[in-house]
């Protein structure tokens, strides 16, 4: 039985739960399964979170502050409330140029690179 730190049908507010870590990025694993994980990150100003290259797609929303993902050396500037698709494959990096907590999503997919 795989043990998380959130428990099943229990609610819960994310944000909340999340703390500041001092001069760290703070991992808070929802769900991991071989299909995909859900995490929520707070990073503290100045910190950089490069997760390793992913053969899945991930998603990306801030839940409190502002973010800065950097992808092929172009900065894009999330705020509270914005959300990003980032595709497999794809190298990136979160920065904290203020603090900031993020709902990190990693779904598999095999029709990644497909368009509708």
């Amino acid at each position: 039985m795989e043990h998380y730190e959130f428990e099943n049908l229990i609610a819960f507010n994310i944000k909340d739960t999340l703390d500041y870590v001092s001069n760290s990025v703070n991992i808070k694993h929802i769900l991991n399964k071989k299909t995909g994980n859900i995490m929520a990150l707070s990073l503290d100003y100045g910190k950089v979170y490069q997760p390793e290259v992913s053969s899945f797609s991930t998603f990306l929303h801030v839940i409190e502050g502002k973010a800065e993902v950097v992808l092929n050396n172009l900065s894009s500037y999330m705020q509270n409330g914005d959300s990003m698709i980032i595709p497999s494959q794809t190298v990136y990096t979160i920065e904290a140029n203020q603090r900031f907590k993020m709902l990190f999503i990693v779904l598999e997919s095999g029709y990644d690179d497909l368009e509708p």
